[in-house]
């Protein structure tokens, strides 16, 4: 299926992007987005699943993979014929590349039901193996759930985006996870706007276990100074996510952010008027084994069974496959709005708010969506003891308290200070390339 059969206005057609999808969690995403989009919704619906490569070459080996996996996975031939796979190209790293997608996507399709923001790099440099031996030896299962021994170089930094020479600076990391997708986010509003079929367009971060405030720095919002990079870049992602809906974001978060210049843009299958905000939601895939730090394949299975005994010892987190790590993206990316709003409540009532949502995975195997703790924002948002018993009875981390009061107004206070200086930067770096490419006319 091309792209022009893909939007032909379909009111019955899902549209879902997927960044970084050519291997590990985004390949496992577009997967089990086919699976569970054929088990749970009418044979009147299709799905197109657009995902994100960095070039032709992995583009089209990925269509090829996926396309080998409906085949094999589908109840039958005509369900297949329901899930349409279409590849893009993106480097989240360059800003110019970004806003190429942007635009394509905003001229070619109708709408967009949900974008999952998976890609994403590590940063690392190595691992500090005395101290990864002996904090697995003497503490497994915190060592390998919250790792203190990754390095990683500080100050790194993106490729020039232009070819101004007082361009600013910017983080590779921070672009990769966090700026890139942000500035995608924000193009391609007006087509999340359009979403009807399963409830409003949503916005789907995909975090990580190890984000957590003490890594982050507002101040140094790209993360340039800290020796821990990507768990900053993470942490930065949750703040946003979570506070994304809070009266004191709004200026920035919807008055600024959802506000894209693309709305102005007109063509022939934008025959839907815009129906509602988008919602924006938070992920992580839990502990998966994958290749975001190569090693030796010894190392790589002696990962494998230490994840495995982490499990084994009562970890909810440690899933092992990335398929499994897409239980959680997946739900928030294809759920009826009803059942994600029915997954909200609870923390709702109790006065709370949005969740982090993570892919959890018993000891027998069996996974399951589950509510995730976040320093300085508890379960949900919610002041206090958790009020899902689920909640109370799961593993925390070493060290976790109940949210307090005060804890919970300098969470939204760091929201409201972290969203507007992302709207400022996404300003900036707008008139920067709307700059360069006025000059290269």
């Amino acid at each position: 299926m091309d792209q022009t059969e893909s939007a032909s206005g379909d009111q019955n057609m899902l549209h879902i992007l997927v960044t970084g999808a050519n291997s590990g969690l985004g390949f496992s995403i577009c997967c089990r987005l086919a699976d569970e989009f054929l088990s749970n919704h009418p044979a009147t619906e299709s799905l197109t699943i657009l995902f994100t490569t960095r070039s032709a070459r992995k583009a089209q080996e990925t269509t090829r993979r996926l396309e080998s996996y409906l085949k094999s996975n589908a109840p039958s031939a005509s369900a297949a014929a329901r899930v349409h796979f279409v590849p893009e190209s993106v480097d989240l790293g360059d800003l110019r590349s970004v806003r190429a997608l942007s635009r394509k996507l905003i001229h070619t399709l109708p709408r967009l039901d949900a974008i999952v923001l998976n890609a994403g790099i590590g940063g690392w440099s190595g691992i500090n193996w005395p101290q990864a031996i002996w904090d697995v030896c003497t503490d497994l299962l915190h060592a390998v759930t919250w790792p203190a021994y990754k390095l990683a170089p500080t100050g790194v930094l993106t490729g020039k985006q232009t070819s101004t020479e007082s361009e600013p600076p910017l983080g590779a990391v921070f672009c990769a996870n966090v700026f890139g997708h942000y500035m995608l986010a924000h193009n391609v509003a007006p087509l999340l706007k359009r979403a009807r079929t399963n409830g409003p367009g949503r916005v789907v971060w995909v975090s990580s276990l190890e984000a957590t405030c003490k890594f982050f720095d507002v101040d140094d919002i790209q993360g340039l100074r800290t020796s821990a990079p990507y768990e900053s870049s993470k942490a930065l992602t949750d703040v946003l996510a979570l506070t994304s809906n809070l009266p004191s974001t709004a200026p920035w978060a919807v008055d600024s952010f959802l506000q894209s210049e693309t709305e102005l843009d007109t063509h022939a299958i934008h025959v839907d008027a815009p129906a509602a905000t988008p919602r924006t939601y938070l992920s992580h895939p839990g502990i998966c084994a994958t290749s975001i730090i190569p090693l030796i394949t010894p190392l790589a299975w002696a990962m494998i069974a230490s994840f495995w005994i982490a499990r084994m010892l009562g970890s909810p987190w440690h899933g092992l496959s990335t398929y499994i790590g897409a239980c959680a993206p997946v739900f928030l990316a294809l759920a009826s709005q009803a059942d994600l709003e029915a997954a909200e409540e609870p923390y709702r009532k109790a006065g709370g708010g949005r969740a982090k949502w993570g892919s959890s995975c018993g000891r027998n195997g069996v996974e399951s969506v589950v509510s995730t703790e976040v320093d300085g924002w508890g379960h949900g948002g919610v002041v206090g003891t958790p009020v899902v018993e689920a909640d109370r009875l799961r593993r925390r981390k070493r060290g976790a308290e109940d949210l307090t009061k005060e804890k919970r107004e300098e969470f939204e206070e760091l929201g409201r200070q972290c969203w507007k200086r992302m709207e400022e930067l996404r300003i900036q770096w707008d008139e920067i390339l709307d700059q360069a490419e006025a000059r290269s006319k």
